[in-house]
């Protein structure tokens, strides 16, 4: 079986609030991250469907620096774990938060 990722995930857990095109909203924490996608986990009775536009809010940083971001994504699969998340596009910060983890 080959690896349909196109980047190494980290093992990376922060809050996730997922919104659907339709406007429902779904918590989760991620379980792994790239610079490409992530793995969320959250309740399994959400009906998706792969394909389907979503946007992934993430609490990257809490506290006094604290950093939230908003990345634009699609659904490439769900089962009763969670979700997989492609990302569309990436912002800056979401980038340079990624690139650090990476680094160290």
């Amino acid at each position: 079986m080959s690896d349909r990722r196109n980047y190494e995930r980290h093992l990376i857990r922060k809050f996730a609030l997922l919104k659907l095109a339709n406007g429902e909203t779904f918590e989760g924490l991620t379980r792994d991250m790239s610079i490409g996608g992530a793995f969320i986990e959250c309740e399994s009775n959400i009906d998706l469907t792969k394909g389907m536009e979503c946007s992934i809010r993430l609490i990257l940083k809490e506290g006094e620096e604290e950093m939230i971001t908003e990345i634009s994504g699609t659904i490439c699969y769900s089962d009763s774990r969670g979700l997989g998340c492609t990302f569309l596009r990436i912002n800056s910060i979401y980038y340079q938060f990624i690139n650090e983890l990476i680094v160290e």
